[in-house]
């Protein structure tokens, strides 16, 4: 049963939380003598995907690869040909929002993308994830040049810049930002070989939840297909109500 129907008990009950704390809203009532009440937990959504910009060549054929509704983007499964990246798939995470206070954004990470781009031509494939609860915002790498006779650069290493999601306010209009980023190791060949490139971001403040390119039998370009996460709480005034 939602009790909270309108703007002004909505933000009656976001002043009240400013002086209680989160539990409550999210599930965890302790608020004594009010048991009877219910309260719906916040939801998330994305935005629209929006690309970024691909590094590489115009090898290959062109791939996109999305996660499943309501998952980011949290690593990279990929195979190396010798020492250099021979073929990739995304590893998706599902979203989830704590029902504690204080509120926390938690991924949980999945198998890798069916769809290999390239060749999974090692003998073990390797994987690289983003730490706990982090999520993809940003990949570098270097590329190389593997046949003289053929002037386009493939990927020779991909690393992932990483970071988690960090709840704002929940006592009115919730709002998030990114916290500190981190690099995961390289996938692919060593670090000091093939042509280093700055790290390509996501927009500010969204994350990944695609990727993209161009392969052939090796990764021949990459890019990352963005969204931002937003949060919808039912105490919280919508535009039409402020």
């Amino acid at each position: 049963m939602h009790v909270f129907s309108t703007a002004e008990a909505r933000r009656g009950l976001g002043a009240l939380l400013g002086v209680i704390g989160l539990q409550g809203a999210l599930g965890c009532n302790t608020i004594t003598g009010v048991d009877a009440l219910s309260f719906d937990p916040c939801a998330t959504g994305f935005s629209d995907l929006t690309v970024t910009e691909e590094h590489g060549s115009d090898g290959g054929s062109a791939f996109h690869d999305a996660c499943p509704e309501g998952e980011v983007l949290v690593g990279l499964r990929g195979g190396v040909n010798g020492l250099v990246l021979s073929g990739i798939s995304g590893i998706c995470g599902a979203v989830r929002l704590s029902e504690t206070s204080p509120v926390e954004i938690t991924v949980t990470p999945g198998e890798a993308m069916p769809t290999v781009r390239g060749v999974m031509s090692s003998e073990e494939a390797e994987s690289r994830l983003c730490p706990p609860n982090e999520m993809v915002v940003g990949f570098g790498g270097s590329t190389f040049l593997y046949d003289s006779n053929n002037p386009r650069p493939i990927f020779w290493r991909v690393s992932l810049v990483c970071a988690p999601l960090v709840v704002e306010s929940l006592s009115g209009a919730p709002s998030l930002s990114l916290g500190e980023t981190t690099s995961t190791p390289s996938l692919g060949g060593a670090d000091d070989k093939g042509d280093t490139f700055d790290p390509i971001y996501c927009p500010e403040n969204q994350v990944a939840r695609a990727i993209q390119g161009r392969s052939g039998l090796l990764v021949d370009a990459l890019g990352l297909g963005c969204a931002e996460l937003s949060l919808v709480c039912p105490w919280a005034p919508t535009a039409s109500e402020e």
